[in-house]
């Protein structure tokens, strides 16, 4: 009986810390690193949030189409006439048959510009030759994270001016709540000292007791078994 109130113990600690775990305001996990790919200086506060990030311009793009890897998705951005769609491959162990979840693309305002985003939407809703949108995928509406889009405006008042001349720039990042928005894929970064930007000493305060409940569980489902196997 001691050993069964231990093993429920442990059991209910671990669901209640990983409850917790996930309810961290980011600004407690790190500010987020300051993405090393924009290619040109940008306002901060657009990406203040962001723990990965990927940049890319006109010239990136091969037949209207360009993919790259962030996060753990695969990323499929594409334009035509005067018009950008995002989304990541559907694959099915590990192959991809085709099929893309698309997003859609919100502006700082809130407008929901669906999952077709022109050059005079973004001309319209940008202020100072900047705009962010975050992205929702369509099919199950959890956040894909940020794209944002800047230029020179001393340059090119028009983003499709700047877009013809590789001058238009397309940011997309991807904060902690992307990368580890799940209780499992927390709990498994702390344990493994792999949450960004959080302390060794801390980390391993919050983890020392956790592996140490793990190791009761695992003590506690062996002398279970151990009848069964001796019967058998």
């Amino acid at each position: 009986m001691a050993e069964m109130r231990g093993f429920i113990f442990a059991v209910s600690v671990i669901v209640i810390f990983s409850g917790l775990l996930i309810t961290i305001p980011t600004d407690f996990l790190g500010e987020g690193a300051t993405p090393d790919t924009a290619i040109s200086p940008i306002s901060p506060n657009l990406i203040s949030d962001f723990t990965e990030s990927e940049s890319y311009t006109y010239s990136n793009f091969t037949l209207g189409v360009h993919s790259y890897n962030l996060g753990d998705w695969e990323w499929l951005v594409g334009y035509s006439a005067q018009n950008f769609v995002l989304g990541v491959k559907e694959k099915f162990l590990t192959l991809w048959f085709g099929g893309v979840s698309y997003c859609k693309f919100i502006s700082d305002s809130g407008t929901d510009r669906g999952n077709v985003l022109s050059l005079t939407e973004i001309a319209d809703d940008a202020e100072e030759g900047e705009i962010r949108y975050n992205l929702i995928f369509e099919d199950t509406g959890n956040s894909g994270g940020a794209l944002v889009f800047y230029w020179n405006t001393t340059l090119y008042s028009d983003p499709a001016d700047a877009w013809t001349n590789d001058v238009l720039y397309l940011l997309h990042g991807l904060g902690i709540d992307e990368l580890d928005g799940s209780i499992g894929s927390l709990l498994i970064n702390l344990l493994f000292f792999q949450l960004p930007d959080m302390p060794f000493l801390v980390n391993l305060i919050l983890v020392t007791p956790l592996w140490a409940m793990i190791g009761y569980i695992i003590w506690f489902l062996i002398i279970s078994m151990i009848p069964f196997l001796g019967g058998a």
